[in-house]
């Protein structure tokens, strides 16, 4: 949507900056000849489950199917192609199953992303969003039977232990800061309590104790991988054995 999107991610990729461009595939054919493939550069289509259960969270029929389109001209074409799926109270262990070896074993997605919904104040629908004990048992059994491993997700092996209730971490909400027109986002792209004109600022002026679960009743039920992905991260880098573990996928 934005006119001169190609010209930034050029501009980006010539500084050598990795670029995934996040998008719900809908423009895609439209604009595809104004960008090439590149090691730094990915597509990332949000996709929230099969046709069925995509279109119902975008409230529009067909979204899926131009989506797999896209994707597909996209793979053709030499991109990398990453998804991002929002996962809901509505979701079972199942349907995760279902999007995500589709995802991996049928459009050969390079990449895939996955995250619990979260509750934010201006969300319309506030009744289908996971509770921490509701996303460790879902994940739990969706990773079962060698899932884990055998898809290709983008998330440290600490997130996913994360995910499944193995590990608990506090929220590292500046490790993945929102930078817009309006300035940077305090404290995280999901909440909205101001903005601030440079990153300096966003550090020391946002009082961070103030902020994650048994802190702000707004993060009780928060497991987005926008804050808890830095906290694995940190932690794997501080641990040897883990560090190791990583690499190893």
């Amino acid at each position: 949507m934005h006119p001169q999107i190609d010209e930034i991610v050029r501009q980006l990729i010539a500084r050598k900056k990795f670029v995934f461009l996040c998008t719900n595939a809908l423009l895609v054919s439209k604009h595809i000849d104004k960008f090439k493939p590149s090691p730094y550069f990915a597509w990332v289509v949000h996709i929230d489950g099969l046709r069925e259960r995509h279109d119902e969270s975008v409230c529009k029929d067909g979204v899926f199917d131009e989506a797999v389109e896209a994707i597909r001209e996209l793979k053709r074409r030499g991109f990398t192609v990453n998804t991002n799926t929002t996962v809901f109270n509505t979701d079972t262990p199942q349907t995760v199953i279902d999007v995500l070896s589709y995802l991996n074993d049928d459009l050969g997605i390079d990449q895939m992303q996955i995250s619990p919904a979260y509750a934010y104040e201006k969300a319309p629908d506030q009744d289908h969003f996971l509770g921490v004990t509701e996303t460790r048992e879902l994940f739990k059994k969706a990773f079962a039977g060698g899932n884990r491993k055998r898809w290709r997700l983008n998330h440290s092996p600490l997130f996913l232990d994360f995910l499944e209730g193995k590990t608990d971490f506090g929220c590292t909400a500046w490790g993945i800061p929102s930078y817009s027109l309006l300035g940077w986002q305090k404290p995280c792209y999901l909440m909205s309590d101001g903005y601030v004109k440079t990153y300096r600022e966003l550090i020391e002026t946002t009082d961070w104790d103030s902020y994650g679960r048994g802190k702000d009743p707004r993060c009780a039920n928060c497991m987005a991988h926008c804050g808890y992905e830095p906290s694995a991260v940190l932690a794997t880098m501080g641990s040897l054995r883990q560090s190791i573990r990583a690499i190893g996928g």
